[in-house]
């Protein structure tokens, strides 16, 4: 849990900076058919970029 400042809790704030660097749901069911089938030819996805945005995800 994170703290604010003045040392109390900050939930609001905590939240927020978890939910900024987790992958969105519509990347994530993308990568795990993606990985479902390269693992299937003894592969694997290593990082995701998100040409729209530029952001990066490593597996």
């Amino acid at each position: 849990m994170s703290l604010n400042g003045e040392g109390y809790r900050d939930p609001t704030a905590d939240q927020a900076i978890r939910n900024a660097g987790r992958m969105p749901r519509r990347i994530k069911d993308v990568v795990r058919a993606i990985n479902t089938v390269a693992s299937l030819h003894g592969l694997e996805i290593v990082v995701v970029r998100d040409r729209h945005t530029g952001k990066e995800w490593r597996m």
